[in-house]
């Protein structure tokens, strides 16, 4: 016996019979349907300032690539990172949080001219930005650095969205925005940069990448692919971009019967910003000078610091010459290899990165 069902449609087929219907639309040039779809506001609460809004993970449902980056990153661990818990007296200063738990940084540009070119930006006492009190493990979420404060979503594309959307193409191209938090930084970039080297901190802490800006089925077949950018906000992803940012290398090496001596120059040859940068928290970068033996065990050490706090950091262009003497021993008669090592490393040195490195064979073994 063969039974019928009758009944109504279910909630996805009904939805995916209207994307066809709108991807059609789209795909022949008709913007109706999209102007249709957006002004629906489908996730109104998306585009609430205050505790309404629901997290950044509730973006993460659309955007999945791109949260996933976030989630990786250290703007997501803004809050909840312990150094930063440490320093703020157990998040007893406000000041801090406005930049680590922003809840939009537009906030900063109530009273801007407008103006989106770089040197438009002057930290204002009077637009601060605001700490949010809620969802505070997001830190800097997506709404952050999305949200105006006309509570619509700005950022460098257009297109079909469940939640008001306003195109900025040129603000989010610029390091401008980068430089509402990072005001230091931003500060040296404006110093140097323009002396054939114009990249943005975009253009190195996001790498570029071409892709659709959701992949959630089935609304992604409404989506064409574009050019964006990853949301990793990285060292690493910088250091991709620029290889051999450090020019390191060791000069007048010398050695007598009882030492060895030389010096290591290290130069910024390709960042617009000091090395280590920023004014807040613990930011060191270290040399390590290394002598090995012929089994490349490490048999001397020497180690240098560079702080900002101590105004010892590698601005850009500058040339920094490190002297350094090994004394000899009886035992240190095998020597056979200098190597130098940049790397930015924590308050606990648990965490390393290594920037550079550079290795010299001695052949001086008796």
């Amino acid at each position: 016996m063969i039974h019928k069902h009758h009944g109504t449609m279910s909630f996805q087929r009904i939805s995916g019979l209207l994307i066809v219907i709108v991807f059609m639309a789209t795909s022949s040039g008709c913007g109706l349907f999209q102007k249709m779809l957006t002004s629906m506001n489908i996730h109104p609460e998306l585009a609430e300032r205050g505790e309404k809004f629901p997290g950044s993970q509730k973006c993460g449902h659309c955007h999945i690539d791109i949260y996933k980056e976030w989630t990786g990153s250290t703007h997501s661990k803004s809050y909840i990172n312990e150094e930063f818990r440490v320093a703020t007296n157990n998040y007893e200063y406000d000041f801090c949080i406005r930049c680590h738990a922003p809840e939009t940084v537009f906030t900063s540009l109530e009273n801007d001219t407008g103006d989106n070119t770089e040197n438009s930006v002057t930290p204002s006492t009077n637009n601060e930005i605001v700490a949010r009190d809620y969802n505070l493990k997001d830190g800097v979420d997506c709404q952050g650095c999305h949200l105006t404060v006309d509570c619509e979503f700005s950022g460098p594309h257009d297109g079909i969205s469940p939640h008001p959307l306003k195109k900025n193409e040129e603000f989010y191209k610029t390091s401008k925005l980068c430089g509402i938090c990072h005001v230091d930084t931003f500060e040296e970039y404006l110093t140097y940069a323009g002396n054939g080297n114009d990249e943005t901190c975009q253009d190195c802490h996001m790498p570029a990448v071409r892709r659709k800006l959701i992949q959630d089925e089935p609304w992604q077949k409404l989506h064409k692919k574009k050019e964006g950018k990853a949301h990793t906000f990285s060292v690493s992803s910088a250091m991709k971009k620029k290889k051999d940012f450090i020019d390191l290398k060791f000069t007048e090496i010398n050695k007598n019967n009882n030492q060895i001596t030389g010096s290591v120059e290290i130069t910024n040859t390709k960042v617009n910003h000091s090395i280590p940068t920023g004014k807040y928290g613990y930011r060191e970068v270290l040399l390590l000078i290394n002598l090995k033996d012929n089994l490349g065990r490490i048999i001397k050490s020497k180690q240098e610091s560079m702080f900002v706090e101590l105004n010892t950091q590698l601005k850009p262009g500058e040339k920094k010459i490190y002297n350094f003497v090994f004394d000899l021993e009886g035992k240190d008669n095998c020597v056979n290899e200098l190597e130098a090592i940049i790397l930015r490393t924590n308050f606990n040195r648990t965490d390393k990165t290594q920037f550079a490195k550079v290795e010299l064979q001695l052949g001086l073994q008796q």
